[in-house]
């Protein structure tokens, strides 16, 4: 090939990449800001939240960057243990709420452990922090300080423990299973990812902000997958946080078990999102799709399959290691606790679709 003609050609493409580049920086300018603000925007609806059970030890422990939490922990009804479950709540929620999602399964052979993470419950609070329905690694660092302080406990579980998250729970439990080798295996329910529940807004909501049809419908995928990072990216920096990805946490799962329950009504995650994350993994791991059921409502719709099917998993891949010998705890008062009335508002799908940009 000849000297201009290659010359031509390198050129064509300078100019090619340096009109791609302005065009993605006019872009994260414009967009950037407008899906920032849609991700911070916080969903309509109130939690669940029930009385206390006051017939668990409370206990305190420490992050890693200081922060004081709260827990109780619950021993199994049974003569024996087979093994232990982490609980990790929604989002606005707390503690006790393990109660109508986990407490039968001390009936069944597991001790329970439950707490608040930060900014939640009893637990300390962070000023410089405003929790989202988001996973953050804020939450993170408060399971991993739960799981280093069942560690120090007389009579731990030398196998390790299961965890159990529902919404924002789900997504922390599943992105500090990835890299702790004592979790043997994971039940979620309404998890859901960061980059796919954005991705998946910001195409549903392109044709309002860009305004152009024609043009937002011939975009490749990978420019909005951009603007979703510079958006994320922008509210890292105004938030002071940072967003774990969650599709790399659930790809990086594998060898432990994953039950994944989602609501095939769910306003605020689609099950086509779900599915997604649940692709994103390998064996072994289970989808339970429950029909009728919308955001964090499918114990609600399923009130006997429902139980049976999380204690059937638990069950099923708990390791059988025998753990060093109980020791009596200490009788203990339950912390003071400020509880509502057992209810959550509903808002309709349309109001949710809009207002929530996400979910727990």
């Amino acid at each position: 090939m000849s000297s201009p003609a290659m010359l031509f050609i390198l050129t064509s493409v300078a100019v090619t990449l340096a009109l791609l580049t302005l065009f993605l920086i006019h872009c994260a300018r414009k967009y950037a800001p407008i899906i920032a603000r849609i991700f911070e925007e916080r969903p309509l609806f109130l939690p669940l939240r029930v009385a206390p059970e006051p017939n668990g030890e409370d206990v305190r422990f420490t992050t890693a960057d200081g922060l004081t939490l709260g827990g109780t922990y619950y021993d199994a009804r049974t003569p024996e243990r087979l093994g232990v479950i982490v609980f990790c709540h929604e989002y606005l929620s707390d503690r006790w709420s393990f109660q109508p999602y986990a407490d039968h399964l001390r009936d069944r052979g597991f001790d329970v452990f439950t707490f608040d993470c930060r900014n939640h419950g009893d637990s300390g609070s962070d000023p410089s922090y405003h929790p989202l329905q988001w996973v953050t690694d804020h939450e993170v660092r408060d399971l991993q300080a739960a799981l280093a302080y069942l560690r120090t406990r007389p009579g731990h579980d030398a196998a390790g423990v299961g965890l159990f998250g529902i919404s924002r729970g789900g997504g922390t439990a599943l992105v500090t299973a990835a890299d702790e080798p004592g979790v043997w295996g994971v039940v979620s329910d309404g998890a859901f990812p960061t980059r796919g529940t954005m991705l998946a807004y910001i195409l549903r909501w392109a044709e309002i902000y860009v305004g152009i049809p024609y043009l937002w419908k011939k975009m490749p995928l990978w420019i909005f997958q951009f603007l979703a990072w510079a958006g994320r990216v922008r509210s890292e920096k105004r938030l002071g946080c940072k967003f774990p990805d969650v599709e790399n946490a659930v790809a990086r799962l594998a060898p432990r078990p994953w039950l994944m329950i989602h609501g095939a009504k769910d306003a605020y995650i689609g099950p086509a999102i779900a599915r997604a994350l649940f692709d994103e993994a390998d064996e072994p791991k289970e989808l339970w799709i429950v029909p009728g059921a919308k955001h964090n409502r499918c114990r609600e719709m399923e009130p006997e399959a429902y139980p049976e099917r999380v204690a059937e998993f638990f069950l099923r891949f708990a390791p059988r290691q025998t753990s060093s010998p109980r020791e009596p705890a200490e009788a203990s008062q339950p912390s003071p606790v400020t509880t509502a009335a057992n209810g959550r508002t509903e808002p309709d799908e349309a109001s949710a679709e809009l207002a929530a940009q996400g979910s727990r």
